[in-house]
């Protein structure tokens, strides 16, 4: 490691593949430091890390971080406060005006009543305040479909299944290869709320041992290790 970062490109072939870059105005050492800030950023108290993305290109490329990207929804293009997990819009003179013949998925994607903002990217990103000039840094954390949404905030799903096996590990003094975690959020109670779900297998003898305990406890103490509101 000789602090020498890529320079990236961020976007796809609706967005000319020019949503956003890491500035090269920045030096060489502040954009090693943004990409540390994403590596080390914590939110809640849990690790929440990100790939340094850069910034919307200024005066033709506009980026926002939005609590939600469906029509109706709460928080639908509301921008998120710092740090905190949201879907990547963006508006300006590099997106395309349509798909070819397709009125009515252009219409989907992009909100000409509400701004112009392309919705359709998929990305889950944060952005955090630069500690060099001041302006929003975002990073990426995974696709759309990796993020639960519940009480109007957003949730990796990574980041919560992470937060669980680390709870399971702890509590009941399991390892790695004792059990497997999978979590998914599926809408039983509301169409804007997604509901927590996990699946856990108990994978090896010292794991099953323990199955009544670990079906007698789980649910009322990982809630307090898990992300607040998950």
């Amino acid at each position: 490691y000789a602090r020498k970062v890529p320079a990236v490109r961020f976007g796809s072939t609706e967005t000319c593949l020019q949503v956003m870059g890491t500035p090269l105005t920045l030096s060489q050492d502040a954009r090693v430091r943004a990409f540390e800030r994403g590596a080390e950023h914590v939110m809640q108290g849990n690790p929440q890390p990100g790939y340094y993305i850069g910034r919307g290109h200024k005066n033709f490329s506009e980026v926002r971080i939005v609590k939600s990207i469906s029509k109706g929804e709460p928080g639908y293009l509301e921008e998120v406060p710092e740090g905190v997990s949201g879907f990547l819009v963006n508006r300006g003179q590099n997106l395309m005006s349509g798909y070819v013949n397709n009125p009515q998925a252009s219409a989907k994607a992009i909100d000409h009543e509400n701004g112009g903002w392309y919705t359709n990217l998929g990305d889950v990103c944060f952005w955090l305040k630069s500690e060099t000039d001041g302006e929003q840094d975002v990073y990426w954390m995974s696709r759309e479909s990796s993020l639960l949404i519940r009480g109007g905030a957003n949730y990796a799903y990574d980041q919560i299944n992470e937060e669980l096996r680390g709870f399971l590990k702890e509590q009941y003094g399991l390892g790695d290869e004792s059990i497997s975690v999978a979590v998914i959020g599926l809408r039983i109670n509301s169409e804007h709320d997604d509901d927590c779900c996990a699946t856990i297998e108990l994978k090896d003898a010292k794991a099953i041992a323990q199955i009544r305990d670990i079906s007698d406890t789980f649910l009322s103490a990982s809630k307090k290790a898990v992300s607040k509101g998950a």
